[in-house]
């Protein structure tokens, strides 16, 4: 008979022998554990390699059961691979200290790896593109409400057409230039739930209460009144409204406003067509397990992530399918902060997507990417507001304060379409970030700091006027272990930089990890009176040249080797480096950079202020003009309507279009006939600016303006004897910050009946 163990609480060493294992092949992973009478763990240790494993005799002597099996996690022993024996019996299993395991029961615990990867990353967004998320999401204000059908009229009635021209409108805010930085500090925590799918059918009950849903969440969302009076509130906090969970967009609240409008008017297999296209409709009509947590993982220095377990088989019925959601968390201030919450956001996927994670959350911390490191010592403009430089059209650079003779398209964004619009002038405050070469800080260069400065251009490209300097104080946030810390940039004292006023520090990256929204390097006003006159906001288009120049920690000037002197005040020496100009967008063929071998970087920007102007001047039947207050229009059902209208800004080439909408009574919509529009004799072209006198819009007839579609078989149009109606002349100016891409706009709206005269 084999000798047996100890009575419990024996000898507690022992080793555990995996019967039929190949000699030399490593035996999977198990964990042991001693649980007493109320399911408590008394104590737990993994095997070794060796197979062997520690018992201590308290605790065995107080186990009602030992444990062994394959370890879901540190301290768990998945249950599908659980052997339990009694405590006595245990005892008993044993044979001189070796407890011997069929390869039945430990083939079960060779459980396969589940793994998911991704990447996590941060793309800091400014106030306005949230703004105008929310005006998309929202439906925008009358005037654009009644623009964007009058454009739907004139190609579709159909509701799928008018909700795919909202769905364009998020897609083109979310599309904006951004850039997004990796995230790779931070722990990523993996969630899985099971769903299951049946596939929709004709008139299916799911749809109803999705259409229910929807409405609620629509509810929810941010508004803007229409009106400019009385004046809206401010714009809600972004991450207080559903688009925004968890640091991250909610696509399902995203596109509610125009997946509601458009359920609403669809029925039968073109609603199932509807809900099949979107993954986040089907998402939210199937039946899912609550979320499990699977494990976590930290984030690689690249800002990617990789976890993995281990667990049993799994078989799943028809029509399910796991998906995975994610929790990205990191130490900020000493405190473990969500930046990312995919659980909240209802951001799942498939195992297989690898999916980017984004967070717009302003806290959240990314790697040292912003700099270039090592390689050539150069600088260049990086941004303008979000918008990358080598789309502003400005001249090659012909000495350290000038450029090449101005065209009229000189100093504008976007020379080609890229979903901006075309030669858009600047305006507002501009947001100037550089790109210092982290080489540039070492010697033999030693550049410490910068300086930047405006002045008004004539028609040659040359300064004229005074020279005004970037001089507001300015700060970036660094993280500086488990706080985050604000850095004043500037201006530097002159007396620690030779006398020297308005310099900045460079803020290099090698070593230093930034955060925060705050990342431009100057700030330009253009309506400062001190750039261009006390007169400013409504003076012309005019060029001007931003400059930048370079220090070293002393306050001498820098330019690179083989330039002229500068020939300002001060010191100056000449060092091996380089100024450059982005000219070309990334991956053309050649360089994208271009030498720029003067002693500063100069560059030409031209930026008008004016507002544009919409005015309504008089309504007009059958070309008869009329600018009395209230106007009840009554005529033959042939009878046109018409509006006589400015529409212009003050430089034509900065007009981006305009547009006439009517909408008929409360709730009119091109699919009701309630909302149409008027053609413009010139749009985009100014109209009636002075000298010149308004012009008379195109027409519509009564009767259009009064049909109605009756979808009662046998179909047919319905034509109302009156109504009351808006109309709504809009103008919209280019002026952009480079931060911002929708068009300032403006509006002015009448209020009129029409009633068709049955014996004219």
């Amino acid at each position: 008979m084999a000798e047996k163990t100890a009575p419990r609480g024996g000898r507690g060493t022992y080793t555990l022998e995996f019967v039929g294992l190949q000699p030399g092949a490593p035996h999977p992973p198990v964990l042991v554990q001693a649980i007493d009478a109320k399911g408590g763990v008394l104590y737990s240790e993994q095997v070794a390699d060796a197979g062997t494993f520690s018992l201590p005799p308290d605790a065995l002597k107080n186990a009602r059961y030992v444990v062994v099996g394959a370890p879901s996690d540190e301290k768990t022993i998945a249950e599908a691979s659980a052997v339990k024996f009694r405590a006595d019996e245990f005892d008993k299993a044993v044979v001189d200290g070796i407890l011997p395991l069929a390869e039945g029961v430990w083939g079960r615990f060779r459980f396969p790896w589940t793994c998911v990867s991704g990447s996590v990353r941060v793309c800091r967004r400014r106030r306005p593109w949230f703004d105008e998320i929310f005006t998309a999401v929202a439906g925008a204000s009358i005037a654009q409400r009644v623009e964007a059908r009058a454009f739907q009229a004139s190609f579709s009635t159909s509701a799928a057409v008018v909700a795919n021209l909202a769905g364009a409108a998020i897609a083109d805010v979310l599309a904006w230039p951004v850039r997004c930085f990796p995230v790779c500090l931070g722990t990523v925590t993996v969630f899985r739930r099971t769903c299951c799918c049946w596939p929709l059918v004709i008139d299916d009950p799911r749809i109803p209460v999705l259409i229910r849903d929807l409405g609620r969440i629509v509810e929810q969302l941010p508004t803007f009144p229409p009106g400019k009076f009385p004046p809206p509130p401010p714009p809600p906090d972004p991450f207080a409204t559903p688009l925004f969970k968890g640091g991250g967009l909610n696509e399902l609240a995203l596109n509610a406003a125009s997946d509601l409008r458009t359920l609403r008017s669809l029925s039968g297999e073109a609603a199932v067509q509807y809900v099949n296209s979107r993954a986040y409709l089907l998402r939210h009509i199937c039946s899912c397990s609550a979320p499990q947590r699977m494990g976590s993982g930290a984030l690689l220095p690249e800002g990617t992530f990789n976890v993995c377990w281990r667990e049993p088989f799994r078989f799943l019925l028809p029509n399910c399918h796991d998906e995975f959601a994610y929790v990205v968390t990191q130490t900020i201030g000493g405190t473990t902060t969500t930046i990312y919450d995919g659980l909240a956001a209802g951001a799942w996927y498939h195992a297989g997507d690898n999916p980017v994670l984004t967070t717009y959350r302003a806290d959240a911390f990314s790697c040292n990417e912003t700099g270039t490191t090592g390689g050539d010592a150069v600088v260049f403009l990086d941004l303008i507001g979000d918008t990358e430089s080598h789309l502003l059209t400005t001249p090659d650079s012909t000495a350290w304060d000038s450029v090449g003779a101005p065209n009229d398209q000189s100093g504008l964004l976007f020379p080609v379409d890229i979903g901006h619009g075309v030669l858009r002038n600047l305006g507002g405050s501009l947001d100037l970030t550089y790109t210092f070469a982290e080489s540039l800080k070492d010697a033999p260069v030693g550049a410490v700091h910068y300086r930047v400065s405006i002045t008004k251009a004539d028609g040659s490209g040359n300064p004229i006027g005074p020279r005004v300097y970037f001089s507001d104080a300015l700060s970036w946030k660094q993280v500086v272990g488990s706080d985050i810390v604000p850095v004043v940039l500037g201006p530097v004292p002159p007396a620690t930089v030779g006398g020297e006023l308005n310099l900045y520090k460079i803020p290099f990256h090698t070593g230093v990890t930034w955060t925060g929204d705050t990342t431009y390097h100057a700030r330009i006003d253009t309506t400062n009176a001190a750039i261009s006159g006390p007169a400013n906001i409504n003076d012309p288009a005019e060029n001007h040249l931003v400059t930048l120049e370079i220090f070293d920690g002393a306050g001498k000037r820098l330019r690179p080797l083989g330039t002229a002197p500068s020939g300002q005040p001060g010191s100056e020496d000449a060092k091996p480096f380089k100024f450059r100009r982005w000219f070309q967008a990334a991956g053309l063929p050649g360089d994208d950079t271009k030498d720029v071998p003067f002693a500063a970087l100069t560059h030409l920007f031209c930026w008008d202020n004016r507002k544009p102007v919409a005015d309504i001047e008089r309504l007009v039947l059958d070309g008869g003009a009329s600018n009395e207050e209230c106007q009840f229009l009554k005529a033959a059902g042939d009878a046109e309507f018409a509006i006589e209208y400015r529409a212009y800004v003050p430089d034509e080439r900065f007009q981006q279009d305009h547009t006439i909408g009517w909408i008929r009574g409360l709730n009119g919509t091109v699919l009701n006939g309630g909302a149409g529009s008027l053609s413009t004799p010139l749009s985009p072209g100014n109209v009636g600016k002075p000298p010149a006198g308004p012009q008379n819009s195109g027409a519509n007839t009564f009767e259009i303006m009064l049909s109605e579609p009756n979808p009662t078989p046998p179909p047919q149009t319905l034509v109302l004897e009156r109504c009351a109606f808006a109309v709504t002349l809009t103008t919209r100016a280019k002026t952009t910050d480079g931060h911002s891409f929708g068009y300032p706009y403006a509006e002015e709206q009448a209020a009129f009946a029409l009633e068709i005269d049955p014996a004219p």
